[in-house]
């Protein structure tokens, strides 16, 4: 049986071998869908842009069109993936596990995981699994976010504003993510275990390519937010699942593809 992916531009469609079936989560073929045994299906669709005019759009996309795939799907598909936050945890302080209630600032985008998660959890499907990475970024970000704008000052060798980024958070890669994705086998946070200094990251990453660092980035406060400052959390585990010597391995080698586009 085959496996299926759906949300072939999303960041973690990229990462899953290149025998699964991608497809796109626009004007969806059910019919077509319909007509064969899905061994896993993988739902990468999500709205998480930031300062949308209609806050109604996150509920369409992450909560009613990702329950309107899983109903259709369920019945001939062995297991399915879908893709929550760890941000429902981002009120605790310290180690979190997948045992915690959910804590959380409200956001329109949290609230809208908040409810599919909960009704995944409530209605009884058996052969559904919610996935809560921890803080991934990749090289198809857009310039929105603060990574995506890290990944296009190094290869274009641009001077950037940034804002604070003197914190902690558990980062891991959409690789990994994918990685512990494809094996899951039950509702699960998927992070590291350690927290990891975002300012340092950055630095190392500018560092890797021979580029100073207070030359490419203004660090500009009042502008820019890249982040609410809120709690430092991280997934509960002994074990370092994650270590940051993968972290920036992997993620230089997401830079390098994209200097090779370009």
């Amino acid at each position: 049986m085959d496996n299926l992916v759906i949300g072939n531009t999303s960041q973690l469609s990229y990462y899953f071998p290149d025998n699964y079936l991608k497809i796109s989560s626009r004007n969806i073929d059910f019919k077509s869908l319909s007509c064969k045994k899905w061994n896993r299906v993988f739902i990468c669709i999500g709205e998480s842009r930031k300062f949308l005019k209609d806050d109604q759009i996150y509920d369409d996309v992450n909560f009613h069109l990702t329950i309107k795939i899983v109903n259709f799907l369920k019945d001939i598909s062995n297991s399915i993936i879908i893709y929550s936050t760890c941000e429902l945890w981002n009120q605790y302080d310290g180690q979190v596990d997948i045992s915690m209630d959910f804590n959380f600032y409200s956001t329109s985008y949290l609230q809208s995981k908040y409810k599919l998660s909960k009704y995944i959890m409530d209605n009884g499907y058996s052969n559904v699994f919610i996935l809560y990475p921890f803080n991934f970024n990749s090289i198809y970000r857009s310039n929105d976010f603060l990574f995506g704008k890290i990944f296009d000052s190094i290869v274009n060798n641009k001077v950037i504003e940034i804002g604070d980024t003197y914190y902690y958070r558990d980062i891991i890669h959409p690789k990994y993510v994918v990685e512990s994705s494809i094996s899951a086998d039950r509702h699960m946070l998927i992070g590291s275990g350690r927290l990891t200094f975002v300012n340092d990251f950055i630095r190392d990453l500018y560092n890797y390519y021979g580029m100073d660092y207070n030359e490419y980035v203004i660090e500009n406060y009042g502008r820019f937010s890249e982040y609410e400052k809120r709690k430092e959390y991280y997934l509960r585990d002994r074990i370092n699942h994650y270590p940051y010597v993968d972290l920036l391995k992997d993620t230089v080698m997401d830079i390098n593809k994209l200097k090779n586009m370009i």
